[in-house]
């Protein structure tokens, strides 16, 4: 006799879920007042209904009550459980292994179906599971044997060919009372003591077990003793091919490899982790490699890495010794006084401790700061959902953080680069004109050296350019010289206005400096035309007229706020100071970039199939947590650097940082790489959009300023 049809349990067979089952559970309870009951009372219970284990942990017995603790319980589960759920390490080989065998897999389970969906869905393709039977698919939860006998009838195979695996006497049971072979698994709280009293094949330490073929039972089974030797009622699955976005994704990262030059070889090893990913998802690689003796342990140990940055630091268990407070000299149980709040950890003054205290007081960070930063490099998606979950004892504060590397970066500047935080400031004209004719002598020399007719035409070139740079530089200077001596033969004129006696002199000095006002605004007007370097082309009076009368209101409003800033010197001197402030601060300007990356993430996000939905507040402290990790890795980066860019946002290359954000929203949401990526790319496109609309409002607010302060008087 052999099997073909495979059917688990789901908690505590195929996935430890126990994290997430305690933790709604314990939610439940403690609103009602039941905070006696233990973790242990409650993980005796996996498997059994809700309404069961209710009943369990707390002897009500009302139908009613028993409900209403079910509809809050299912409320707490939409948050905790499909986060706080991890397969067991063999638990995806030995389900691929089956299913290239040609077995039928499927699920028996009292949790939901769309739960159970909700989690398997991140690591298998859809059709993967012949059938799932939750506890909304059947009257009567296990032990009765309707789901089981429901999913053979649907797969039309007969008892003696399916095997049900199962972690508790429940399932036992159930098979017992179906008719079928029972294989145990002591992943759970049920002992293999337990389930040996029991019919069964097998009592298995791990799920691998199922895949060997040369053990015998040793205990009595419902039906004959035999062997599961795995025997394929239909064709091997047919391998999934490549689909056309994946070839898409491919080419493009061939192409910029081949483009990226010789410096780089950054898309070359992009093109091939991508290539190998997608043929071990779509399993177009031989079964000899994925099951290879090498490549088996490092799955293995990836998987519990996996699980690892998953629950992260885990809190350890309250203390039951009795102590005394060395504070309030009260006694007390657990890891805190109850009465002053002090720790029962206080050693007396060393090196170590003191050191940290010292440093505390001066910066502020507690213990927090460094589970922080190492969260932040390796599972800083998961972090992330743990703080906003409410898990906040053990992380330091995404702005606090923010302000704290901020200044650590300037550090790291000062020592590595100490020229970048210097404000550039212009060059004089003289100086400019200084440096051009120093070009224009190297030029020259060239020129005299050389004899290829080639070389001596670029020179040339160049020469004739720098030349015209001059041009421009005199022109400018006798503009400027010219400004001046209008400017003082108005004053100059206005006083003689005032000695002189006659009219008829009056008016023609009045006349003069009515013609001195106009060459100023044309002088103006044209030096205001060259500094913005545009070029008009008028066609008939009325243009003119028009265009004149636009670049003179322009150039007023412009002056008159000019005017207003220097003429006030406490606004002057916020000015200068929001200016050199502003310079190298990377924390202002990654804080005002915020609210940008948090509404699109919101908008990028907001489909009603994630069941993890943030508010934009929630955002904003996300993307906080997201610019400290790459504000992090830029502090590491720098050394290697050997320079600093304090001009710009960030360190990193922008497809550095757009990969970030993909591990970011991959591990946040539960996302897989490839949904993950278009959404990251969905999110990059509604910042474009966001930052192109904030543009048009505040070129359209500096225009009513522009407006509003022209119609001012201004003395």
């Amino acid at each position: 006799m052999s099997y073909t049809t495979y059917l688990f349990d789901f908690d505590y067979t195929l996935a430890d879920s126990s994290r997430g089952i305690v933790t709604c559970f314990r939610n439940v309870l403690n609103q009602h007042g039941y905070t006696d009951v233990t973790d242990e009372d409650i993980k005796r219970t996996i498997g059994k209904t809700l309404e069961e284990s209710f009943s369990i942990l707390t002897g009500v017995t009302d139908e009613d009550q028993l409900a209403g603790f079910k509809s809050e319980y299912r409320k707490e589960a939409d948050t905790h459980m499909t986060i706080n759920t991890v397969l067991f390490l063999e638990t995806k080989s030995v389900l691929l292994a089956l299913k290239d065998a040609g077995a039928f897999i499927g699920i028996i389970s009292t949790k939901y179906r769309y739960r159970i969906k909700e989690m398997l869905d991140q690591h298998f393709p859809g059709s993967f599971f012949n059938i799932i039977i939750g506890g909304e698919d059947v009257q009567t939860a296990k032990p009765s044997p309707e789901g089981l006998l429901l999913a053979i009838k649907q797969l039309h195979v007969t008892k003696a060919e399916t095997l049900y695996i199962g972690d508790s006497t429940v399932d036992a049971a159930t098979a017992k009372a179906a008719g079928v072979d029972f294989a145990g698994v002591t992943h759970g709280v049920t002992s293999a003591e337990e389930l040996g009293k029991y019919p069964h094949w097998k009592i298995m330490n791990s799920l691998e077990e199922l895949l060997e073929t040369d053990e015998q039972p040793t205990h009595p089974v419902v039906n004959p003793p035999s062997v599961p030797v795995i025997v394929s009622r239909r064709t091997p699955c047919r391998k999934k091919m490549i689909n056309i976005w994946q070839i898409l994704i491919l080419a493009v990262l061939l192409w910029l490899s081949f483009e990226e030059g010789e410096d780089s070889n950054v898309f070359l090893w992009a093109f091939i982790l991508v290539l190998l990913y997608i043929l071990t998802k779509r399993r177009i690689l031989p079964n000899r490699i994925l099951n290879s003796p090498w490549w088996l342990p490092c799955k293995i140990r990836l998987r519990a890495l996996h699980i690892k940055m998953v629950q992260g630091k885990k809190t350890p268990p309250m203390s039951e010794e009795s102590n005394i407070c060395l504070n309030c000299e009260t006694a007390y149980t657990g890891s805190y006084c109850n009465r002053c709040g002090q720790s029962r950890n206080t050693p007396r003054y060393r090196f170590s401790n003191a050191f940290r205290n010292i440093l505390g007081g001066f910066t502020n960070i507690d213990n927090g700061f460094g589970r922080t930063l190492l969260d932040l490099l390796y599972r800083p998606g998961y972090m992330i959902r743990d703080f906003i979950a409410g898990k906040r004892i053990l992380y330091f504060r995404p702005f606090q953080t923010l302000f704290v590397l901020a200044a650590l970066y300037i550090m790291a500047v000062q020592l590595v680069d100490p020229e970048a935080l210097k404000e550039k400031k212009e060059k004089s004209q003289e100086v400019q004109r200084q440096e051009i004719l120093a070009a224009r002598e190297q030029l020259q020399k060239r020129i005299e050296g050389t004899e290829d007719s080639h070389t001596k035409d670029v020179l040339n070139q160049a020469i004739k350019g720098l030349n015209k740079k001059l041009e421009n530089l005199g022109t400018e200077d006798s503009t400027e010289i010219r400004k001046k001596n209008l400017i003082v033969t108005r004053e100059l004129l206005q006083k003689q206005i005032k000695k002189a006696k006659e009219p008829a002199q009056k008016e023609v000095l009045t006349q003069t400096i009515k013609d001195l006002n106009l060459d100023l605004e044309k002088l103006e007007t044209k030096s205001s035309f060259k500094k913005d370097n545009i070029t008009i082309k008028i066609n008939g009076d009325e243009d003119d007229e028009l265009i004149d009368e636009l670049l003179k209101d322009g150039s007023s409003a412009f002056d008159k706020l000019e005017k207003v800033i220097h003429n006030t010197p406490f606004l002057e001197k916020v000015w200068n100071l929001l200016k050199s402030w502003g310079h190298g601060n990377k924390a202002f300007r990654i804080i005002a970039t915020l609210p940008l990356f948090a509404l699109a993430t919101l908008m990028a996000f907001r489909r009603k199939k994630n069941k993890l939905r943030y508010n934009l507040t929630e955002h904003v402290f996300i993307q906080a947590y997201i610019a400290c990790q790459i504000l992090l890795l830029s502090i590491i980066v720098l050394p290697f650097n050997g320079s600093a860019q304090v001009g710009d946002l960030y360190e990193l290359p922008i497809l550095f940082i757009f990969a970030l954000f993909c591990l970011d929203y991959k591990q946040l949401y539960g996302y897989t790489w490839w949904r993950s990526f278009w959404t990251t790319v969905l999110m990059f496109f509604y910042s474009l959009i966001l930052l192109i609309i904030f543009a048009i409002i505040v070129v359209a607010l500096i225009v009513a300023a522009v407006y509003i302060i022209k119609v001012l008087p201004i003395n």
